[in-house]
């Protein structure tokens, strides 16, 4: 294992936040459902809301790190990965700027903390994809 994330370590760096930013989603949600979820401005309507939550936020949140992290084992590369992240992360931020204007909820305070820390992340991430093509 040492071995595959030595051998991009931009990418490595990169794949071991998103793992651990999914990983740690997963549990947050899992968890203590209701109360995290209010914090992102959604809210249940009754008991099966709280299982969505914990299968979407939580399930799907275990499942896409569990996955990179295979596909890194798998591939014996962190690199691609990484492009998989891009795209999950990428897809995010455009998509919440997009409908932060639909929507009109840019004076929500969930959405002024989310804007700013996923812009940080998608540009650390593109930092790690641009460092993996020019280094490795």
């Amino acid at each position: 294992m040492k071995e595959i994330f030595a051998s991009n370590i931009p990418a490595a760096v990169a794949v071991i936040g998103l793992v651990c930013y999914f990983f740690g989603m997963a549990v947050v949600f899992i968890a203590s459902p209701i109360k995290n979820a209010e914090k992102f401005s959604v809210k249940p309507v009754d008991n099966a809301g709280k299982t969505e939550i914990r299968v979407y936020y939580g399930g799907i949140s275990f499942a896409l790190g569990a996955f990179l992290l295979f596909l890194t084992i798998a591939l014996k590369t962190p690199y691609y990965s990484l492009i998989g992240g891009l795209f999950f992360a990428t897809t995010v931020l455009v998509t919440r700027t997009i409908f932060l204007f639909v929507d009109k909820g840019w004076k929500c305070p969930y959405t002024k903390l989310a804007i700013p820390a996923e812009s940080a992340f998608v540009i650390a991430l593109w930092v790690c994809f641009i460092l993996a093509n020019k280094l490795y």
